[in-house]
């Protein structure tokens, strides 16, 4: 719980602070997210994000189902926005990348 908590921190904190720097090579990609409704799919959310190879952190505010994913450049939103979809009955909307 502590570490969603501390998630969703950091997305308030990235998704709402522009000009973010991301160490060389690396990119932000945020979704909206909708279905999750608990704390559980938060996590089953960040899980499947973290198995995909290049994703770097994962960043879940909830509240306004926002998802910040720190990736590799060749990471595609496509292949994020799959594993997002994958984790069970959410549907992800790419709303911004950077880097």
């Amino acid at each position: 719980m502590k570490r969603i908590v501390v998630s969703a921190l950091l997305a308030l904190f990235l998704v709402g602070t522009p000009g973010v720097v991301f160490a060389e090579g690396s990119s932000e990609t945020v979704f909206r997210v909708s279905g999750m409704t608990c704390g559980m799919c938060a996590k089953a959310i960040e899980r499947a994000l973290e198995d995909v190879p290049g994703v770097e952190s994962v960043a879940i505010d909830g509240d306004s189902g926002r998802v910040a994913v720190t990736a590799a450049g060749d990471v595609e939103a496509t292949t994020l926005e799959a594993a997002i979809e994958s984790a069970g009955g959410y549907e992800a909307e790419l709303e911004e990348k950077q880097g």
